[in-house]
């Protein structure tokens, strides 16, 4: 009986998971933005934690919606220019929002690291190797994103990025 009480509450956690309707939350000042900093990493986890599917409405809305977070919030700067990301995500433009969850993570977890730009970057390209290690995300592995994923296996990640 534990057993199937359990994976009714594993179902239900993922089924609630992302019923946050992005499109309705309200970011015009910084106090929206503020109170929208919950809504932006719930919106990453979800992001972070399903395969890429260009044609699941739920996570093209999540992603959207951290980029209007990330572009509007005044408590944190992103520095998004990289030729790694630039790389990669010419070769999956997906990649961009799978790198963009992991900056907010980070961000959003460690606000006193917040400020350090390399760090930033740096977690949002971790969590995006960790995404396409996950065999159930079926990540189709690019040059580039091998060469990171190499990089990271040797744990020189922030070399591979230069």
């Amino acid at each position: 009986m534990k057993k199937y009480i359990f994976i009714l509450f594993v179902f239900t956690s993922i089924c609630s998971f992302a019923q946050t309707d992005y499109t309705k939350i309200v970011m015009k000042t910084d106090a929206d933005f503020k109170a929208a900093d919950k809504y932006a990493l719930e919106a990453s986890n979800y992001i972070l934690s399903v395969p890429i599917d260009k044609n699941d409405i739920t996570q093209l809305k999540a992603v959207r919606f951290i980029i209007n977070w990330m572009e509007g919030t005044p408590d944190y700067t992103f520095n998004i220019v990289s030729p790694s990301i630039t790389k990669l995500t010419q070769e999956n433009e997906s990649f961009l929002g799978i790198f963009y969850a992991g900056m907010t993570k980070y961000t959003l977890e460690n606000p006193t690291k917040a400020e350090d730009m390399k760090a930033v970057q740096l977690n949002g390209f971790k969590s995006l190797v960790a995404f396409a290690e996950k065999a159930e995300h079926k990540v189709a592995i690019t040059p580039t994103l091998k060469k990171l994923l190499d990089a990271n296996k040797k744990g020189e990640l922030e070399k591979g990025l230069e």
